[in-house]
């Protein structure tokens, strides 16, 4: 079994119970969230802005940073390269995706990816179960991109949530996203997978942001 919480924006917790990794940990306060916990095997950065790595330096574990191919306890991630935008990273720079295969399932993080997804980035993904995907910046290229990866559980990320404020863009809700679908479920702020109970056809799994700490 597979347990996924969201820390808010790109940041999950994915453990099997015997390995735990931690995906673009933040620092909490820029993004007015609580910070995520520091217990854990692998830290996967998807690429080095500050709402993505600026809580990287609280972790004693191994920090991923590279696209490689590597084997952590139970957990096999592999790294693909691509871009933060659409002109292969002249602007602002390279995007990781992360394949993270545990007990039997593909989670895959695609980061900031700013492009269509090539044919052999594809092919280096493989097949998700589970897709995380940003959704607050190009609603319609994130949409597109699911459908290329055909994932069977979509988790949307890196949208509006409140306290984020950013002075480039303003990111879009999650309404924005779900809006008109009716293929979405609310799981709470954390939520467990296995083979068994992932559904045969494509979900959205809308997660509940975390409180912050009075």
């Amino acid at each position: 079994m597979l347990q996924i919480r969201w820390h808010g924006h790109s940041c999950f917790t994915i453990t099997d119970g015997t390995t735990t990794v931690i995906t673009d940990p933040h620092d909490g306060k820029s993004l007015n969230l609580p910070p995520p916990p520091t217990e854990a095997d692998v830290v996967t950065i998807s690429h080095s802005h500050d709402d993505h790595d600026s809580g990287a330096d609280r972790y004693n574990c191994k920090i991923l940073r590279k696209p490689i191919d590597i084997t952590v306890g139970s957990a096999r991630l592999r790294g693909v390269e691509c871009w933060h935008d659409d002109q292969r990273g002249k602007r602002l720079g390279m995007n990781i995706a992360w394949d993270i295969n545990m007990d039997g399932i593909q989670v895959t993080h695609l980061g900031d990816l700013g492009h269509y997804l090539t044919p052999s980035q594809m092919f280096q993904i493989g097949l998700p179960d589970i897709l995380m995907v940003a959704t607050g910046a190009d609603i319609p290229l994130a949409e597109d991109n699911v459908t290329l990866l055909s994932p069977k559980v979509v988790i949307p990320m890196h949208y509006y949530t409140p306290g984020i404020d950013f002075p480039f863009y303003h990111l879009k809700s999650i309404l924005d996203f779900t809006d008109g679908k009716d293929n979405v479920e609310e799981v709470g702020n954390m939520h467990t997978y296995s083979r068994n109970n992932i559904p045969y056809r494509g979900v959205i799994h809308v997660y509940k942001l975390p409180r912050k700490q009075r």
